[in-house]
């Protein structure tokens, strides 16, 4: 062959290699783009097969014994890092599954922006643990680390933000559609990273609140206020953000802007985030901007 002939094989090869590279390069970002906005449009949760009245379900989470001292009649939990709700912050209302794939994602972009309003005292935060998705599991996943989500809200309200960031870890969060059975220790050993103590947390596995997290999720599947008209479906779907009792829809959104307009949506700017001398402009009542 001569090297005329090599010279121009060679350019049609790296030719080739580099159009083989943009094209992957295009899928990669179809890709991260379609799963940002699949994230984000929610995971439906599939009503129970005997299905009851509303009415009858609120009756029936209200008839449960064992329950958090500071639980809304709702089947909620609302903290601030100091313990009880402040009388002048929005209240963040956060209806998940520990076992959501979709909920993973939206913690995942929002997680530290939490944390820091928070802990600067500028939310409280209310709490919804569901367990719809039991029937991934093998061991009653949800229903466990829901009831430890509660017990931690209850007991050390300071570390539940963080301890809900580290059931969403992604060294960590079991597959839903690969479910492998994930001992009580496992979810314990979060909570301790999350700086609960071992004792707290220990107790936390105990299941006390099992009951409540199931009868919660029937009646907060029945909610109609919790059914965002914006995603196209009937039912209701996690993630779910509600803000001083108004839905924060996500459906149009992408996981890259979440940080952004969540906080524009308090009515505080992105350098105020953490900021203790400064609140959020809607107060403890306001609609979300």
């Amino acid at each position: 062959m001569t090297r005329g002939k090599q010279s121009a094989k060679t350019s049609t090869t790296e030719k080739e290699r580099r159009q083989q590279t943009v094209i992957g390069v295009a899928f990669t970002v179809i890709v991260v783009i379609t799963l940002a906005l699949i994230g984000v449009l929610g995971y439906k949760a599939s009503r129970p097969k005997v299905q009851v009245s509303t009415a009858d379900a609120y009756a029936a989470l209200q008839q449960v014994k064992e329950k958090p001292a500071n639980a809304t009649d709702k089947g909620g939990i609302a903290v601030s890092v100091d313990g009880a709700p402040k009388t002048n912050v929005p209240t963040i209302e956060n209806y998940v599954d520990p076992l959501c794939p979709a909920c993973a994602q939206v913690d995942h972009a929002l997680n530290s922006v939490f944390e820091e309003l928070f802990n600067a005292g500028q939310i409280n935060f209310e709490i919804h643990p569901l367990s719809f998705l039991d029937k991934a599991s093998s061991d009653k996943y949800s229903s466990r680390a829901s009831s430890a989500l509660l017990y931690i809200a209850e007991h050390d309200p300071k570390h539940l933000v963080i301890f809900m960031q580290n059931l969403y870890a992604k060294d960590y969060q079991p597959s839903e559609s690969g479910y492998q059975p994930t001992s009580d220790d496992r979810i314990m050993q979060q909570a301790i990273k999350a700086g609960v103590l071992p004792k707290i947390a220990k107790k936390a596995m105990s299941g006390q609140y099992e009951e409540w997290v199931e009868k919660s999720t029937t009646y907060t599947i029945n909610r109609k206020e919790l059914q965002d008209p914006a995603r196209g479906s009937e039912g209701f779907a996690t993630p779910l953000i509600r803000i001083n009792k108004h839905i924060w829809s996500m459906a149009k959104l992408n996981l890259i802007e979440l940080p952004a307009r969540f906080t524009d949506s308090l009515g505080l700017s992105t350098a105020d985030v953490g900021n203790a001398e400064v609140m959020p402009s809607i107060g403890a009542t306001g609609k979300p901007l």
